[in-house]
C-alpha cells in the first residue's frame, strides 16, 4: 500500500452543461473547488496537492489552495483539453515522492474522507479503486436517433462510478503512457487502468458525492454543506464593481464604495450619456453598499459586479489593488 498519497484535484472544465465554468462557484460561503481541496488537503495521508486549472483561473486557484492546504505544498497547474490531458498534467508535475495517486473531480465538493480512506486501503501495485455507488434505476439502452430500447441491463451488476480514483504511482503513470502511445481515450482514469489489465475495485461510498453538472445540482450541494463545518479562510472574494451614474451622483457614489472598504479603480466620463465608476470590493460588502446605492439611485442609476480575484481579508483598510492583466 501506498505510504505518500498525491491529490489531483482536477477543476478545468469549461462547464458546458452548467452553462459556464463552475470551479468558482460560491457554494455554502465558498468556491465549489475549495470544499475538495479543503477535505483531501486535511487527511494525513496526502502530502501534496496539485490543481489542474483553465489558464485565467491559475493566480486565483493558487491563493485559495495556499489557504486551505495546511502548509502542504500545493501546485496549481494548467490544464488539458480534454479530461485525460488535463489528469495526465496533474500527474507530471506531482512530487516523486507520491507513491500512490487519487484523482479527483474538483466538482464533487462532497467527498468524505473516511470514504477515500477506505478506497486507500485496497490499492497495491496490480490493484487499482474507485469510489461508487450501486445504480438503483433500471437502465435501457436506447436507440438515440429513434429513442427506441434496444435492451435492459441488469441492474445488479452496475454501478455509478465517482472520483476520486486511484492506484500506486507506477501503475497510473503507465496507463497514461499506454494511452498516449495507443491513442487512446476514456472518460476517467479508472478505464485506462482497466485497459492495461489491472484490477480495478469499486469501493462503496456515500451518495452525496455527486458530481455538480446542472445549475439546480448547486442548490442541492450547499443544502447538504451547510451541514458541514463552514470553510473559514484569510482571502476573501473581490468583485469587479461598474456602477453608470449621472454626473452628480459621482462623488456620492464613490464615497459609498470607499466607505464599505472598496477602492475606486477608473472613472469614465465619455459616455454617450452618465458616468461609468469603475472599483474592487469585498463581497462581503455588497450587501451594504447595495442598500447605499440604492437610496442614491434614479431611474439612470446601476451598477454590476463580476468576480476579480482573491485578496487577503482585511476590516477596515482599502483593498490592496487588484493583480495586473
Amino acid at each position: 500500500m501506498p505510504t505518500h498519497w498525491g491529490a489531483i484535484i482536477v477543476a478545468a472544465g469549461q462547464g458546458l452543461r452548467f452553462g459556464r465554468p463552475k470551479q468558482l462557484e460560491e457554494i455554502a460561503g465558498a468556491p465549489l473547488v475549495a470544499w475538495s481541496i479543503r477535505t483531501l488537503a486535511g487527511m494525513p495521508e496526502v502530502t501534496d496537492l496539485v490543481i489542474v486549472s483553465e489558464p485565467e483561473n491559475i493566480e486565483t486557484l493558487s491563493a485559495l489552495s495556499s489557504s486551505l492546504s495546511g502548509g502542504k505544498p500545493c501546485i496549481v497547474v494548467r490544464g488539458g483539453e480534454t479530461r485525460q490531458a488535463s489528469a495526465r498534467a496533474g500527474l507530471d508535475v506531482l512530487s516523486a515522492r507520491c507513491d500512490g495517486v487519487l484523482i479527483h473531480d474538483g466538482a464533487r465538493p462532497l467527498v468524505l474522507a473516511s470514504d477515500v480512506r477506505n478506497a486507500m486501503n485496497v490499492v497495491h501495485d496490480g490493484r487499482a479503486a474507485l469510489l461508487g455507488t450501486p445504480v438503483v434505476d433500471t437502465i435501457k439502452v436506447v436507440q438515440e436517433s429513434k429513442h427506441q430500447v434496444v435492451r435492459t441491463l441488469d441492474r445488479e451488476e452496475l454501478w455509478a462510478a465517482q472520483t476520486p480514483q486511484l492506484a500506486t504511482r507506477h501503475d497510473l503513470d503507465r496507463a497514461h503512457v499506454e494511452a498516449l502511445r495507443n491513442h487512446l481515450a476514456a472518460a476517467d482514469d479508472a478505464t485506462l487502468l482497466e485497459r492495461i489489465g489491472l484490477e480495478v475495485t469499486m469501493v462503496a461510498a456515500s451518495p452525496d458525492n455527486f458530481k455538480v453538472t446542472h445549475p439546480e445540482d448547486l442548490a442541492r450541494a450547499a443544502y447538504l454543506l451547510r451541514e458541514r463545518a463552514p470553510i473559514s479562510s484569510d482571502l476573501e472574494e473581490i468583485l469587479l464593481l461598474e456602477a453608470f451614474v449621472p454626473e452628480p451622483l459621482v462623488e456620492g457614489v464613490c464615497a459609498e464604495i470607499e466607505a464599505q472598504s472598496g477602492k475606486v479603480d477608473g472613472i469614465d466620463r465619455d459616455l454617450p450619456s452618465g458616468v461609468a465608476v469603475r472599483a474592487y470590493l469585498g463581497s462581503e460588502n455588497l450587501a451594504a453598499f447595495a442598500r447605499r446605492f440604492e437610496a442614491l439611485a434614479d431611474h439612470e442609476t446601476t451598477f454590476t459586479t463580476h468576480f476579480s480575484h482573491f485578496a487577503p481579508r482585511v476590516s477596515s483598510e482599502p483593498l490592496a489593488d487588484a493583480p495586473s492583466g
